[in-house]
């Protein structure tokens, strides 16, 4: 089996028609300019707050939508979705499909957030079938933003608890600990317990539809609630026979990220649940205060790759049956105590992990291992694997262009790591134009 690594484009981007080549070409091409990449940031932002010369800012709205929209957008409606999930069936790569909802504050906005998610979920079984693993969560479109950074205050404390009683490694007893640490109110309390309730109404339809939910990362005020609540969702989810369910986010390019990793590994195995991860290198750094990032994107690197095995190492080995005390094997082996989401467009990280699964003797189809981009970047990199056998993902977001915007504004100022990706994508789609236009043989 030749390398995906090497991501020749006779397996990969010789997959794509001719129009999605071209576009591709131009749009990664244009972010090949950080001067560019930052100033269309600047105009979009002045002209969604509706500064700047109008002009300008509708001009930057129009190329936009024709351009990055089209490029990483598979358009305004579920039905565009689908439609793109099912052309990269063909490939043998399933979808992680995401309607963007930002942040809310006002239960009532929550509850029709989550009666929509519920219903996409629906939607999507109904529609895709397989085709679609998982679809994304932003805990803040579901809890008050404001009511996760006062439970964050109470976090620290609470592991203090635990640490001194470790029979408080209970999840939901260390999120009890956590909102008595935060002081928070009777009217906090009562929305946390609604919050809490309508998150596990949304896991049981996605449980129901057999689509997995990622729990997006959050800025640093708020993650440690969430990390806290991811927990609790999963020792309740993530529970053999059921394949795991709810997967967290961390953010490798942050001081710590894998003792963070170390340390809920060790929880899930003392709670006999599974840890699933998504593993990204971060996707908040121009908020995210200096003294906790990575020194360097050297360090940030050897974190992920780090983090990466950890979890590999995780999700592909299982405990040996017990020893009965006549000395034979009793019962079944212990799950896997974790999952994996490789979530990156950096290719020396995946060919990493796909060289340690096959050292390793792991198929590439294993159901704990999955290897995620999004749509429109890297696409050489997902169409290969997927042609390789390998669990291959696409982010595949869809909505109204004002809706998806801010998403768009996000991966423009987090993506360091798909941009250099695409600086690696550039001279393979020259290459394959030109193979395709008879310039080169």
């Amino acid at each position: 089996m030749t390398s995906p690594l090497r991501m020749q484009t006779a397996s990969g981007l010789s997959s794509l028609p001719l129009p999605a080549l071209l576009r591709s070409a131009a749009v990664l091409h244009a972010c090949a300019s950080d001067t560019l990449v930052r100033f269309t940031k600047s105009v979009l932002s002045k002209a969604i707050a509706g500064h700047g010369p109008p002009l300008v800012g509708a001009a930057a709205l129009a190329a936009t939508r024709a351009t990055a929209f089209t490029q990483f957008v598979a358009g305004t409606s579920l039905a565009d979705a689908q439609r793109r999930a099912q052309a990269l069936g063909r490939y043998n790569v399933r979808c992680i499909i995401d309607h963007s909802t930002e942040e809310l504050e006002g239960l009532e906005a929550r509850q029709a957030i989550i009666r929509a998610k519920v219903a996409l979920l629906h939607e999507l079984q109904a529609g895709l079938g397989p085709q679609c693993a998982f679809v994304p969560l932003k805990l803040t479109a579901l809890i008050s933003p404001s009511l996760l950074e006062r439970l964050t205050i109470g976090v620290a404390a609470a592991d203090e608890a635990v640490a001194a009683a470790p029979e408080a490694h209970d999840a939901d007893a260390a999120l009890a600990l956590a909102a008595d640490a935060a002081k928070l109110s009777s009217a906090e309390r009562h929305e946390l317990t609604n919050s809490r309730a309508i998150m596990r109404e949304l896991c049981m339809g996605a449980r129901g539809a057999g689509i997995g939910l990622l729990l997006d990362a959050e800025q640093t005020p708020r993650q440690p609630a969430i990390r806290l609540i991811a927990r609790s969702l999963a020792a309740e989810f993530n529970r053999p026979p059921h394949a795991p369910l709810v997967y967290d986010t961390h953010q490798c390019y942050l001081l710590g990220a894998e003792e963070r990793v170390r340390h809920e590994l060790n929880l899930a195995r003392a709670g006999g649940y599974t840890l699933a991860v998504k593993l990204v290198r971060g996707a908040y750094r121009g908020s995210e205060e200096a003294m906790k990032l990575q020194p360097t994107k050297r360090a940030t690197d050897l974190t992920y790759d780090a983090c990466a095995m950890l979890l590999l190492e995780a999700s592909t080995s299982s405990a040996p049956p017990a020893q009965s005390s006549g000395g034979a094997l009793a019962g079944t082996a212990t799950p896997a105590a974790a999952a994996l989401l490789l979530a990156t467009h950096n290719r020396e990280s995946v060919r990493k992990v796909v060289e340690r699964m096959r050292e390793r003797g792991v198929s590439p189809s294993h159901e704990r291992v999955h290897l995620a981009q999004i749509l429109g970047m890297a696409d050489d990199v997902t169409l290969t694997l997927g042609l390789e056998g390998f669990n291959a993902l696409k982010l595949v977001p869809f909505g109204a262009f004002e809706e998806v915007l801010p998403w768009l504004l996000r991966r423009l100022e987090e993506n360091q790591d798909g941009l250099a990706a695409a600086a690696d994508e550039r001279p393979l789609l020259r290459r394959e134009l030109g193979r395709r236009l008879g310039l080169v043989a």
